[in-house]
């Protein structure tokens, strides 16, 4: 079986994305076996059994009506015809069920890797002063304006720790951490380029990664990679990708996610503890198993095999 690559140029977040996959698909003339998708359209009015992985369901929960609509109305439909589903956590496969109705025996988990890179012995990134990181966008569900107060509240910039964050500030986020009295506290580190992140990673007192929804989590792996604790969400996705080798908190408790910071900064016995835990079960999530399962499903349905699992 050969593998070819179509409609490289469609936009995934593009509303007639489906239709655009489908005319691509017919347009190439071929007999197709299967077409996989690792973004979450499925083609539109195509007889070419299809495989999508699923990464989340945000869209659902914190984006508008419209794209609530979308989902329902377009996307289970194309969901349903699917011959097979990838989701990336158990987490989300259970959302996917629940929603769409998809018979269970058509929905896979196929666990996300890490790369390479954070496997590899790197030098830490030393800015100069002690701090703890967030690698991630600023979207609400992120939960960055209870990190910030938890920060503010705890003992940590009386250390002399700073808030390390990738991209850039949004205007809501600079009023935050002015009115909270950190604008000499919270860095922001522009764009990070995937070689530089893991040296970053391994540079910090430990990750924060607070975020109400995830549909994986791959900043929690990448942490653990690098040996870098991570304090995370006892929700959603979270508590199943970091097992138990994290520092769990409720993200709507601020007085806890204080007390956690605390704990994980003055406390270097159990950073080590959880170090050398997420050492261990970061060793679980790996490219080639992804690689290995996702391809041995796509010949599944390519052969008109029943059992996926």
């Amino acid at each position: 079986m050969s593998i070819e690559n179509v409609g490289g140029n469609i936009k995934i977040g593009n509303p007639i994305s489906p239709l655009s996959i489908a005319l691509s698909l017919n347009s190439a003339n071929k007999d197709y076996d299967v077409f996989w998708s690792p973004g979450f359209i499925p083609p539109a009015y195509s007889h070419i059994p299809a495989v999508v992985t699923v990464h989340d369901l945000t869209h659902l929960h914190f984006y508008s009506s419209l794209h609530t609509r979308y989902y329902d109305y377009l996307l289970k439909p194309l969901y349903r015809k699917c011959a097979a589903i990838i989701c990336v956590s158990e987490y989300t496969r259970n959302e996917l069920l629940n929603w769409s109705g998809i018979p269970e025996n058509r929905v896979k988990v196929i666990y996300n890797g890490v790369s390479n890179n954070y496997h590899k012995r790197v030098e830490s990134y030393c800015p100069g002063y002690p701090y703890i990181f967030y690698p991630g966008n600023k979207r609400e569900y992120k939960n960055l304006k209870s990190l910030l107060q938890a920060f503010r509240n705890s003992t940590l910039p009386d250390h002399d720790v700073k808030l390390i964050m990738t991209g850039q500030s949004t205007p809501d986020l600079s009023k935050i951490i002015n009115e909270l009295g950190l604008s000499n506290s919270v860095v922001f580190l522009g764009f990070v380029s995937d070689e530089k992140l893991p040296a970053i990673y391994r540079g910090a007192e430990f990750t924060a990664f607070i975020s109400l929804y995830e549909g994986f989590g791959l900043p929690i792996v990448e942490s653990m990679a690098v040996g870098t604790p991570v304090l995370t969400s006892n929700i959603s996705s979270m508590p199943e990708i970091s097992g138990y080798a994290s520092k769990l908190v409720d993200p709507n408790n601020l007085e806890e996610i204080t007390e956690a910071m605390n704990n994980l900064f003055l406390d270097t016995t159990l950073r080590k503890d959880l170090s050398v835990k997420g050492l261990l079960r970061a060793e679980f999530f790996s490219w080639d198993k992804a690689s290995s399962s996702t391809w041995d499903l796509v010949q599944k349905i390519a052969y008109n095999s029943n059992d996926i699992f």
